[in-house]
């Protein structure tokens, strides 16, 4: 495209040809120099020379100045200057026709034209991008070139013009398309520039995206399972061991639920930047999710090594955070392991600092507590019963027993809780609470709470065949079926199915499905199961971190007073004192209340006094098979009738 005004790329070609151009203009003048001293008019070839170094050097020096500046745009005063600079370049090779050829004839007009066209063609080269300097450059030489013939009377004047003309239109349309194809190549360039740009800026909001976690700027979970699998590899290729920490904030649920979750964001802010502050560089921090966060310490590698960052970090937390206008005392708890002394492959490693963290919030938290042997011995431990929980599943060592739930002022049988149980081939037990812990952390609670309900199933199906009431059953539901709501209520689908629904099923809860985490979503979850009709009991009532406001929330037919509770109600004031609250609490709510453990007439006796609803334990029976569970019915329906 024709243009006064070349752009800064433009520019740019024509400065950094500047410094070849002037060395050809020197390299040509000498030719001619030495050609022109057999003939007698030196002065005019000094003068002529002379000009021309001192106009090279001249356009050197701007030459020099202008590639050290940077040009966003090219002015018109600007465009005007290189076209009059232009001119002055082409000046002396204007000048030398005129006076040898047209003027004086003093010397060869063959030469004279030779170097005239020649130094006319390396101007235009360099000029080529700035397209009206160039026309303007050729149009002075050729026009001197075509007068200086006229004016000498040489017979050849018309033919050097028709060459000339020839000679410039083609250089004419070479600087054209040469500019052309330069500034197409330029625009090529900055395109294929501002792609990769964009690649790389959409790159690394990818990764931002996929990597970093969006409140504290710290890597996610992510990112942190692939370095820390790196660790890993380089610590099997060189030997060389690295820590791993686990830490968990202290209380933090107090925080997100007394000031908010904003409040709780600006937190793990807070203290992600004390992370970066007292570690070094080198390290890896992360946050995993919640108030969890992980750290590789890259030059540790020995348990003694471990404890004084531990103890610089905990100390850390240790003072308030001014957040929104209030002071917040976070604290923490801290995991540790070594690789490879307590593991070489990353999800070990995380197990075990994750072990190891669980034991310091249960030692009292605000400490580290580093795996060793005897949590590698509860390792060994959990390993075994989960083997032995999945060949189980898959045999018929589990069972289900019913222990029996009587009314305290009458005697009568109003349900019974279904206890899963599990006897080894070589007759031993397992204790429930182990194996359904162990069940829960290794994933195989889903599959264990579906055989559970199956069998409940098929045990109360058998009993209506035969014309047995066993009154409600109440099924046990674990922290972690609450979390997988589509396998529950799939579960209470497939009783439905079956014919059995809220008239004979109770479902047994603790605080844990709905204290904590992911609390909204599980009270709706209860909510729409009380809704089908399923009553709620509340299992271990009094021994955890449930409050009466948590208890409001949530739509709970039955209080159940755990038996710690019970075994000191005769002697211990305290428990009296305890169990006759909850028992008050519960007439309060209108709701059931069920002591756990009842083994004497004496507690009966008691718990009767205070306004409990209804007893299970042995004073009445131990757990049962469902055959035995059965005779039991039958001897209960005989007793009544």
């Amino acid at each position: 495209m024709l243009t006064k005004h070349p752009s800064p790329e433009d520019v740019a070609s024509v400065v950094q040809g500047t410094s070849v151009g002037v060395s050809v203009t020197a390299l040509n003048a000498m030719i001619y120099v030495l050609e022109s001293l057999r003939h007698d008019d030196r002065s005019f070839v000094v003068f002529w020379l002379g000009s021309i170094l001192a106009l090279g050097g001249a356009l050197s020096r701007m030459s020099r100045r202008a590639a050290g500046r940077r040009v966003e745009r090219v002015s018109a005063r600007a465009a005007r200057r290189l076209i009059l600079t232009s001119v002055l370049f082409a000046a002396p090779w204007a000048v030398l026709p005129l006076h040898v050829i047209g003027l004086h004839q003093t010397g060869e007009p063959l030469v004279v034209l030779l170097v005239s066209t020649g130094m006319l063609a390396g101007g235009v080269f360099m000029l080529h991008r700035a397209f009206v300097a160039a026309l303007t450059f050729q149009s002075t030489i050729l026009a001197a070139v075509i007068l200086s013939f006229h004016l000498g009377g040489w017979a050849q004047a018309w033919s050097v013009t028709l060459y000339a003309l020839l000679y410039g239109a083609f250089l004419a349309y070479f600087s054209y398309r040469t500019g052309e194809t330069a500034r197409q190549r330029d625009d090529s360039v900055a395109a294929l520039s501002r792609a990769v740009d964009s690649l790389r800026q959409a790159r690394d909001e990818n990764y931002l995206l996929a990597n970093i976690d969006d409140t504290t700027g710290l890597l996610n979970r992510k990112a942190f399972n692939a370095r820390l699998a790196e660790a890993v590899a380089r610590q099997r290729r060189s030997g060389r061991g690295f820590a791993l920490l686990l830490m968990d904030l202290d209380r933090f649920k107090n925080v997100n639920d007394l000031f908010g979750h904003g409040v709780g964001d600006e937190l793990l802010t807070e203290i992600a930047r004390r992370l970066r502050a007292n570690l070094p560089e080198g390290d890896v921090i992360a946050r995993l999710g919640g108030d969890e966060f992980a750290v590789i310490l890259a030059e540790v590698s020995a348990a003694a090594q471990i404890r004084p960052i531990a103890e610089r970090l905990l100390a850390a937390f240790e003072p308030p955070a001014h957040l929104a206008g209030r002071r917040v005392h976070p604290g923490a708890s801290i995991g540790a392991v070594i690789c490879p002394d307590d593991g070489a492959d990353p999800v070990e490693l995380l197990l075990k600092a994750d072990l190891a963290l669980n034991r310091a919030k249960e030692s009292g938290r605000g400490q580290c507590l580093q795996f060793d042997e005897q949590l590698r011995r509860r390792v060994i431990e959990s390993d075994r019963i989960e083997a032995g929980l999945r060949e189980a599943l898959e045999g018929e060592q589990l069972y289900v027993q019913y222990q029996p739930k009587i009314a305290l002022t009458d005697g009568r049988l109003l349900g019974a809780e279904a206890l899963v149980r599990w006897r080894r081939p070589d007759g031993s037990a397992v204790a429930p609470d182990s194996f359904l812990t162990i069940a829960a952390e290794r994933g195989l609670l889903p599959n264990l709470s579906r055989r559970i309900a199956e069998t409940v199933a098929a045990n109360l199906l058998g009993w209506r065949d035969a014309g047995l009431l066993p009154g409600k059953i109440a099924l046990n539901i674990h922290p972690d079926d609450i979390k997988s709501p589509e396998l529950l209520l799939d579960t209470i689908t497939m009783f439905e199915r079956a014919g059995i629904d809220g008239r004979d099923l109770l479902l047994e809860i603790t605080e844990g499905c709905f204290v904590g985490r992911g609390t909204d979503m599980a009270i709706s979850l209860l909510d729409s199961l009380a809704d089908r009709g399923y009553e709620l009991s509340l299992d271990d009532f009094g021994t955890g971190h449930a409050s009466l406001g948590d208890l409001k929330k949530v739509p709970v037919a039955e209080l159940k007073i755990d038996r710690s509770f019970i075994a000191g109600l005769c002697f211990r004031r305290e428990d009296r004192a305890i169990v006759a609250a909850i028992a008050e609490i519960a007439r309060g709510m209108g709701i059931r209340s069920v002591a756990e453990g009842v083994e004497d007439e004496a507690q009966r006796a008691v718990l009767v006094d205070l306004g409990i609803d209804v007893g299970q334990g042995f004073l009445w029976s131990s757990p049962m098979d469902a055959a035995d569970f059965a005779r039991f019915l039958v001897w209960n329906a005989r007793r009544s009738g």
